[in-house]
């Protein structure tokens, strides 16, 4: 299974964030993508998951050599910022949530799933407005396991939690990268060291795979900041040589506008949504 970006264009009023770009990422691989602050990781996070419209360009999945939309169940954002129901409580919002999205949700005690993220007994009963950051990012992340999506889009992950439990997210992520694509946006070098089997840049609009220099190198962190000084090397074609190619040609001029076929808004599956960032439109995903 791969995820494949192909000629994708999203630009808000005169700014072009991305610049008819491709990439692959493949099941079993971790990927960090950096780049500066307003580069557009969060804007390409919301082409991949259907939450922002795109001007042009395809983004699919290829299994077994089919290609296809991305749909609602395909992907998953933890996002920086969670939007949570404040009047419920942690094991209300689980449980309500377990329900939704698993087939056979009595077979699974509500607390385990509290377990894997360490959130105390005591917490788990508290009304979600009274959380802390940390706490409501432990709630989004549960969703995303509980969902399991085939692709997993981390805005900023591990940013907000302690030491102890960002050893053990790490490693249930490093745990579900064989039969998920997870892509980390995050601006701690660290971590994208510790955790990325590939780091890709994004620069001017273009993404663009690190394939000479291997995480955890002494000299990686300055090669990583000459480089996104640096313009991107190649074409404004794609991040690689070669773009990923459909196997149902080109989307219609509509389709392109309203982003990846079949997709609708959404970040942990359920429907409270994020912000918009200023410039985009509201709307137009599939329900």
């Amino acid at each position: 299974m791969q995820l494949c970006i192909r000629n994708l264009y999203k630009h808000f009023d005169k700014k072009i964030v991305l610049n008819h770009t491709g990439f692959v990422f493949q099941e079993g691989s971790i990927y960090s993508v950096l780049g500066r602050n307003g580069a557009g990781k969060t804007t390409l996070f919301g082409c991949i998951s259907g939450d922002l419209f795109f001007e042009d360009g395809e983004v699919f999945l290829e299994e077994n050599g089919v290609s296809r939309p991305l749909t609602f169940e395909d992907v998953c954002v933890v996002s920086a910022s969670p939007v949570l129901p404040d009047f419920l409580t942690g094991y209300e919002f689980i449980h309500f949530f377990v329900k939704l999205n698993r087939e056979n949700p009595q077979a699974e005690s509500i607390d385990s799933f509290f377990d894997l993220v360490r959130l105390d007994e005591e917490d788990r009963h508290k009304l979600i407005k009274n959380y802390s950051y940390g706490m409501k990012n432990k709630l989004q992340l549960l969703c995303c396991l509980i969902r399991d999506p085939k692709v997993i889009l981390l805005d900023e992950p591990l940013s907000s939690f302690d030491i102890i439990v960002s050893h053990d997210i790490k490693e249930m992520l490093l745990g579900m990268k064989e039969n998920h694509i997870i892509i980390m946006a995050t601006h701690i070098m660290q971590l994208a060291q510790d955790m990325s089997d590939e780091i890709v840049l994004l620069r001017e609009g273009l993404l663009e795979g690190v394939k000479e220099s291997v995480p955890g190198d002494a000299d990686f962190e300055d090669y990583i900041i000459r480089a996104l000084q640096e313009k991107p090397q190649g074409t404004a074609g794609s991040g690689r040589e070669k773009e990923p190619e459909s196997v149902w040609g080109k989307v219609s001029g509509d389709a392109r506008k309203k982003g990846s076929e079949g997709m609708r808004t959404q970040n942990t599956g359920t429907d409270f949504p994020e912000k918009q960032e200023k410039g985009s439109p509201k709307g137009g995903h599939r329900k």
